[in-house]
């Protein structure tokens, strides 16, 4: 693939086309992992809701090196985006070394504190004693793999930056897909592998991140598009060029942090009103999570876009992404939101038989569809913003909306008003609700256009 290929086409007229082709790929990838996701779940809900709950919540600790990560692959996207807008190839390879350098570091940090402190992560989620049980070894299956999952996120944030959304979607697919298959197997057994449980679905993701790291890492050694990635310069730590993507990845990574510790906040409410509730709610986030997926698509291809269209000195075009971008996420969401509430009651019914688990999780769902429109508007255009390099302000949001309306407006409804998990979920919905209204004024501003990365 030649350089010309992998570039984004920034001409306004063809502007909807290339929206599309970056958001594609990143939905049907987003689509895949979520349905594997869902799919294990369906392999784990015959055992019963204590191991719903347990993959529910050390899950949330799995996922803890993401809010660490996710400030270096903001900052390196949007590096590189500009620098490929402004065709200078070389400085976008720079920037993939120092990013890849810091994401093996972080690998090998998580992967420890993952094996170490399985027990206590999960006691600090709240965890009854019988999820610890069953939960800590999941982690702790899951602890060598994470430094391979890093890798592949960190290669996934660098070819965006490209406008690349392809290829990640492709090496993701393939470690999903053995992921589930494996899982299949080490859940219930086969031939002379004996049925594993919960452990079984732990060692297959963490084989399927060896597998999806390897597989990036030989990918950006060979070189895609402008892509190269200099194996012989790993080591080497450029100073200059970290503090640059930590300029911007600071902020992002404060708002991952900051949004991981309200959600845990909010996990601690949820799970403080029982298994059953807990893993109600957690079968609907995984029917949630699916619905999600094309604002994750969306607000990709608008930090590319607005990234690159900066980088080519195109302010406008970049506000004009933006907006059209916003528009054709709103339609999407809004229309999946509809479908999860008519079918709220099916949907939560393929993972568990428990009358339940399935009433109340049916109940989250229903209530959960009224956040689509505020989560399309603050999907996309934060995602434009983080384009640009405007971290600060979208960390200052988010803070807003998590804090005030998830977490505070959520305890307060479930503790004070006794309204139990609709109390969490309405919060949430007003979480989103007022970050789509604080993210659409920044965005309006147009501060964000003159921002130097």
């Amino acid at each position: 693939m030649n350089n010309q290929e992998i570039s984004l086409d920034l001409d306004e007229k063809r502007l909807p086309r290339t929206v599309f082709r970056l958001a594609w790929p990143v939905v049907l990838q987003e689509a895949t992992w979520t349905s594997l996701s869902m799919i294990i779940m369906v392999f784990i809900g015959h055992l019963g809701a204590e191991a719903i709950a347990a993959v529910g919540l050390s899950e949330q600790v799995v996922f803890l090196p993401m809010t660490a990560f996710m400030g270096i692959g903001i900052g390196a996207t949007a590096i590189i985006a500009r620098h490929t807008g402004a065709k200078e190839p070389e400085h976008a390879n720079r920037i993939l070394g120092q990013a890849m350098l810091m994401t093996f570091i972080l690998g090998i940090v998580f992967a420890l504190i993952l094996w170490f402190f399985a027990e206590q992560l999960l006691g600090i989620l709240q965890a009854r004693p019988e999820v610890v049980a069953i939960g800590k070894d999941y982690i702790r299956a899951n602890a060598p793999g994470i430094f391979f999952f890093i890798i592949v996120i960190g290669g996934e944030s660098i070819f965006r930056g490209v406008g690349d959304t392809r290829t990640p979607m492709i090496v993701i697919i393939i470690m999903e897909v053995l992921g589930t298959t494996l899982a299949y197997i080490l859940i219930n057994g086969f031939w002379v592998i004996p049925a594993l449980g919960v452990l079984g679905a732990g060692i297959a993701r963490a084989i399927a991140s060896f597998i999806g790291g390897a597989l990036m890492l030989v990918i950006l050694i060979r070189g895609k598009g402008i892509l190269k990635y200099d194996i012989g310069s790993a080591l080497v730590f450029n100073w200059a060029e970290v503090k640059r993507i930590l300029r911007i990845g600071l902020p992002a990574f404060a708002n991952s942090l900051q949004m991981r510790g309200a959600f845990i906040i909010y996990t601690i409410i949820l799970s403080s009103l029982g298994t059953t509730v807990y893993a109600a709610h957690a079968l609907a986030m995984r029917v949630e999570e699916f619905a999600f997926m094309p604002s994750f698509g969306f607000g990709i291809a608008a930090t590319a876009l607005v990234g690159q269209s900066l980088g080519a000195k195109k302010p406008d075009l970049a506000k004009k992404a933006g907006y059209l971008i916003q528009r054709y996420c709103v339609i999407t969401m809004v229309t999946l939101g509809l479908i999860i509430f008519i079918f709220s009651r099916q949907l939560i019914g393929i993972f568990v038989d428990d009358p339940e688990v399935i009433r109340i999780g049916a109940m989250g769902l229903k209530i959960w569809a009224f956040a689509m429109p505020g989560m399309a508007v603050s999907n996309s255009l934060s995602g434009g913003l983080r384009g640009a390099g405007d971290t600060r302000w979208v960390l200052l949001l988010t803070i807003a909306g998590m804090w005030l309306m998830r977490v505070g407006g959520g305890a307060f409804l479930v503790l004070v008003l006794n309204l139990g998990a609709p109390g969490a979920w309405i919060g949430a919905v007003l979480d989103y609700s007022v970050r789509a209204l604080l993210m659409w004024w920044r965005f309006a501003g147009g501060k964000w256009q003159t921002i130097e990365v």
